[in-house]
C-alpha cells in the first residue's frame, strides 16, 4: 500500500451521513489514514482532504453530500474531495455529475480510498472507482481499535440485504447479505475492551440477517459474545 511521503503533513476531514454502519466505516477509514501519516483536522479547521461518507436512503442525504463538498471546495479549492459510500454505489451516473468530487468511490473496496487519495495527490486527475456488488462477495474487514471522540465503539458485523423490496434502494447500494466471521468479531471486542471501551454497538444494514450466508445466526453470535472477553455492555443497532 502506498503511504504519505516523508515531510508531508496532510490533514483530513470526514463528513458522515446517516446510520451507525457509516459511522463505523468512517472510523475505520480515519484509523487507516492515521496509520498512513495523515492527521485528523479539528472541527472547522481547514483540511487537505475531505471525505464524504454518503447516504442515499433519502434525497436529503444526497443533497447534504453535495452541499458539503461544494463548501469544502469553495473554502479550500486545492483540497482533495472524495465522495464515497451508498450514493455513488447506487447511482453512479448521478454521482459523476457532482463536479466538486475529485474521487468517486462506492460502498465496496473501502480500503482503496487511501490509495486513490494518494494517487490523486500525484496526478491531480479525477478517479472513479465504483465496483458493482456481486453474489458471493465477501464481507470486507475494516478493523477498529479506537473511535476518536466517542465513549462507545461501533462494530459492523453485517452488510447488505436480500429482501429486494420494491421501494428500497439499500440492496442496490449495499449488495447481498454478508456476515463478519465470529472469530474476527470476538477478537475485536477483546481489543476494544483492552482499549478501555465499556460499551460496543453491534451494527449492520439488516442486522437480523446476520449469519444467513454462513449458517449461523445473530442469537448464536450473542451467546458466544456473552461468554467471551469484551466490553461490559453490548448494544444492538437498528433491527
Amino acid at each position: 500500500m502506498k503511504s504519505v511521503k516523508d515531510g508531508m503533513d496532510l490533514k483530513i476531514a470526514f463528513y458522515t451521513l446517516s446510520c451507525k454502519v457509516n459511522q463505523n466505516e468512517t472510523g475505520a477509514l480515519a484509523q487507516l489514514f492515521r496509520e498512513n501519516g495523515f492527521t485528523l483536522a479539528a472541527e472547522h479547521e481547514p483540511a487537505d482532504v475531505y471525505i464524504v461518507n454518503s447516504c442515499t436512503v433519502t434525497a436529503t442525504g444526497d443533497k447534504k453530500s453535495r452541499q458539503w463538498l461544494r463548501r469544502a471546495k469553495r473554502e479550500n479549492p486545492e483540497a482533495v474531495t472524495v465522495l464515497c459510500g451508498c450514493f455513488p454505489q447506487a447511482f453512479p451516473q448521478q454521482a459523476l455529475e457532482v463536479s466538486e468530487a475529485d474521487i468517486l468511490c462506492g460502498a465496496r473496496g473501502r480500503r482503496r480510498v487511501l490509495d486513490n487519495v494518494l494517487e490523486f495527490l500525484q496526478t491531480r486527475r479525477r478517479i472513479v472507482d465504483i465496483a458493482p456488488h456481486e453474489k458471493g462477495e465477501a464481507f470486507e474487514e475494516l478493523p477498529m481499535e479506537r473511535f476518536e471522540g466517542h465513549t462507545r465503539a461501533f462494530m459492523k458485523i453485517e452488510d447488505g440485504c436480500n429482501r429486494q423490496c420494491a421501494y428500497c434502494v439499500i440492496p442496490r447500494a449495499r449488495g447481498f447479505v454478508r456476515s463478519r466471521a465470529e472469530a474476527s468479531i470476538l477478537r475485536e471486542l477483546a481489543v476494544l475492551a483492552r482499549a478501555g471501551y465499556r460499551e460496543v454497538v453491534l451494527s449492520g444494514i439488516n442486522l437480523p440477517s446476520y449469519g444467513r450466508d454462513t449458517g449461523t445466526s445473530l442469537t448464536q453470535l450473542l451467546e458466544k459474545v456473552d461468554r467471551a472477553e469484551g466490553p461490559a455492555r453490548i448494544r444492538l443497532g437498528s433491527l
